[in-house]
């Protein structure tokens, strides 16, 4: 009876091996490669909400634990370990995208959507800054150069996947796949060629907002050196916008500075 009962166990265990090796080969494996972009605003420039030519010589960033995953099943996920702190201004000539890493030997799948964290970096010459933008901006006869540094840390889930006119994190077999994380800089700084009256330019606080930061015609600021500043509260809820994938909006949370404002 024992052998015989064995022997039923052995089947049913050899059965599910081969049939599970069976739904490997049917889902296949490929590749992922994880980009961030800054877009045009980054990479070309514009003219802000209140009329100040921006251009950026570098906007550093510090993206952890970018994870992309299944939008009808969460446990299906893949994950890039750490803490990636990357300029949008060292971006790809031909796709204007920031390679971050790629991971081999993904089970192929739909992962269009996307979970990233920005953290403050724990080294290097910005040790202690999450966001630091360096350029230059310039309206009329005045050039101001500058260097924004932001402390803030948030979590951003792109549940709805990438908006845009492709369609990204769809892994085939045998192939590879992009998913991409989109930064907005223009909700910090409005867009001159936006509406008036649309969000860019009614909730971003525009260059104006750093100038009064200026000594010695350069702006050198801190985000807890903006803290008593008029309309900071304005800022930080822009940088709890910026991240995107594509045009889809990601839903923000844990951000340090969540609990200040009344």
């Amino acid at each position: 009876m024992r052998h015989k009962l064995f022997l039923i166990f052995l089947v049913v265990v050899i059965s599910f091996t081969c049939s599970k090796e069976k739904v490997e080969q049917v889902i296949g494996r490929g590749s992922i490669i994880f980009t961030a972009n800054g877009e045009d605003f980054i990479r070309e420039g514009f003219t802000d909400k209140n009329g100040w030519e921006i251009n950026f010589k570098y906007f550093y960033i510090n993206i952890s634990g970018p994870t992309a995953y299944m939008p009808e099943n969460e446990g299906q996920y893949i994950k890039l370990g750490g803490d990636y702190w990357i300029d949008f201004m060292d971006f790809n000539s031909e796709t204007g995208l920031v390679y971050i890493d790629e991971i081999t030997d993904v089970p192929a799948g739909n992962y269009q959507s996307l979970k990233f964290g920005i953290r403050k970096t724990s080294s290097g010459e910005y040790n202690g800054y999450s966001i630091v933008m360096q350029g230059e901006a310039r309206k009329e006869r005045e050039t101001v150069p500058f260097i924004i540094m932001l402390d803030e840390e948030l979590d951003f889930d792109g549940k709805e996947g990438y908006v845009g006119d492709e369609v990204k994190g769809l892994l085939l077999d045998g192939k590879s796949t992009a998913v991409e994380m989109t930064f907005h800089v223009d909700h910090i700084f409005g867009d001159i060629d936006a509406d008036k009256d649309s969000h860019v330019n009614t909730e971003s606080v525009g260059f104006d907002f750093f100038n009064n930061f200026k000594i010695d015609n350069e702006v050198i600021v801190t985000q807890s050196e903006m803290k008593e500043q008029i309309d900071y509260e304005k800022l930080v809820n822009a940088v709890w916008t910026l991240g995107h994938l594509g045009e889809g909006h990601c839903e923000a949370s844990n951000q340090s500075s969540a609990g200040i404002f009344k």
